[in-house]
């Protein structure tokens, strides 16, 4: 047997959950999943590697014979995460900017003496 070079794949999949019923209503969960799968054969043996990433979408909602409503997942961690990112990005560029332009101020300071 010859040794082949790993080979990648991506995929996405949407999976849905089995229904649960709690109380009068029953509950769907949706979730996306995305990742890469790996698979290397070599002379002494075989690998397989996976990423993953399950992301929940929404919560499929209904209530006796009332037409199922899908209800949004929102993650507010990832919106806190991005805000702090940002806020840490205009922080340094605002320095930058207060740095480059304490350097000019100072070479044409002293280019007048």
């Amino acid at each position: 047997m010859t040794s082949q070079k790993p080979e990648f794949k991506q995929f996405e999949k949407r999976l849905v959950g089995e229904s649960v019923v709690v109380g009068e209503y029953t509950v769907q969960p949706v979730a996306q999943v995305t990742g890469w799968h790996m698979t290397a054969r070599g002379e002494t043996g075989e690998g397989a590697g996976a990423w993953l990433r399950v992301t929940p979408l929404e919560v499929i909602v209904g209530k006796g014979e009332d037409k199922p409503y899908p209800v949004p997942m929102t993650n507010e961690t990832q919106a806190a995460i991005k805000g702090i990112a940002l806020g840490g990005l205009l922080v340094f560029i605002l320095c930058w900017f207060v740095i480059f332009g304490a350097k000019i101020f100072r070479f044409y300071k002293e280019k007048k003496k």
